[in-house]
């Protein structure tokens, strides 16, 4: 080939690429709801309401489940008179459900169960009578749950719960309310829960916020966070030591192949990996990304340096990961998801547009 049409090559291919990236007469993307008026005005729950924001105890006891829904202001004289509790001895978990969430629904009672086979002492948040307002109004009380929740966990270190042995889990408006308990927790007792971990943690009516009013490595001695559609629900930049963009951190594939898994999808699917992550580590294993714009373009195969998502996490490898998912469950691939030809999106086109597919 002679070598002006080579070099030409080259620069159309150079070119096109970086149109595909920057498109600048496209713009770039704001976020959904990326300013949100008077989110930052004062929120509060009266007397009358506060009975309805609850923590629920989740337990395995002689091998079945029980739940015990508590109004949090209660919460901690009632885990007092209960005998059975260990906070001095076993790491204590605090889930923190999202917007339209409740405790009861499967995806989360499935994850109390997953911390509770291995251990936990498990508590759920309960705010769909608060987190069920407009968004930006939910937003708000955000704030204030998390202040309460962050009241409960400081009661329970005069029962033995130490910062140590304290976990926050949070999804999409959970992951700012742990924030926010983090916070509490802090400078009331000048200790940092042990971890935090964010699932597509609530983007819109935050992007514009300061960090430290929001989701940020700060708030605990390890902070994580799994990102499933960052153009959405969810956010796009680094909130953790360690941040996992799974199959690019934009939308998942869908369970059925012929169905997108769009926008709500993609943004609850971090829940169903994280429990799949709880119940069985060191499954989903991560390549480490140069860049968040790398993790988008699946252009991490290249590295050698991996992490895990789930309990295993290693926070000494702090940095940006790309994870690869099987489309079905239970979803991880081991080490067959750090090869590229096994990307989903890339393995199924080929498969389903093959040069010799004939009607």
């Amino acid at each position: 080939m002679p070598r002006r049409l080579a070099l030409l090559m080259v620069a159309m291919a150079v070119a096109s690429r970086a149109d595909s990236v920057l498109r600048p007469q496209y713009g770039y993307p704001a976020g959904m709801i990326p300013n949100c008026p008077g989110v930052m005005n004062h929120s509060s729950i009266s007397p009358r309401s506060m009975p309805k924001l609850k923590v629920v105890l989740h337990q395995l006891r002689h091998g079945k489940i029980t739940t015990k829904p508590m109004p949090v202001m209660a919460a901690a004289r009632m885990m007092a008179k209960d005998k059975k509790m260990d906070f001095r001895n076993k790491k204590t978990v605090l889930y923190a459900v999202g917007f339209l969430d409740s405790a009861i629904w499967p995806h989360t009672q499935a994850v109390g169960t997953a911390y509770a086979r291995r251990g936990y002492n498990v508590f759920l948040t309960e705010t769909f009578s608060f987190l069920s307002y407009i968004y930006p109004k939910s937003v708000r009380l955000t704030r204030e749950i998390g202040h309460r929740m962050g009241e409960f966990l400081v009661k329970l270190t005069e029962q033995g719960l130490t910062a140590d042995n304290l976990e926050l889990v949070g999804l999409s408006l959970g992951a700012h309310v742990v924030s926010y308990a983090a916070k509490h927790f802090y400078n009331v007792t000048g200790t940092k829960p042990s971890r935090m971990t964010g699932l597509d943690v609530s983007g819109p009516c935050f992007k514009s916020l300061p960090l430290e009013l929001r989701f940020n490595p700060t708030d605990a001695e390890r902070v994580d966070a799994v990102h499933t559609n960052i153009d959405g629900f969810g956010t796009p930049e680094p909130l953790g030591h360690v941040d996992f963009y799974v199959n690019g951190g934009e939308f998942q594939p869908g369970d059925i192949p012929y169905i997108p898994c769009l926008i709500i999808c993609s943004h609850v699917k971090s829940v169903l990996y994280w429990w799949q992550a709880l119940e069985h580590p060191n499954m989903f294993i991560a390549q480490r990304c140069e860049s968040v714009q790398a993790a988008r373009y699946s252009e991490c195969f290249n590295s050698t340096d991996t992490n895990v998502v789930g309990i295993e996490t290693d926070f000494s490898k702090s940095g940006i990961y790309y994870l690869a998912t099987s489309n079905t469950f239970p979803y991880f691939m081991r080490e067959e998801g750090l090869k590229a030809e096994n990307e989903v999106y890339t393995s199924f086109i080929k498969q389903l547009n093959k040069a010799d597919f004939i009607v």
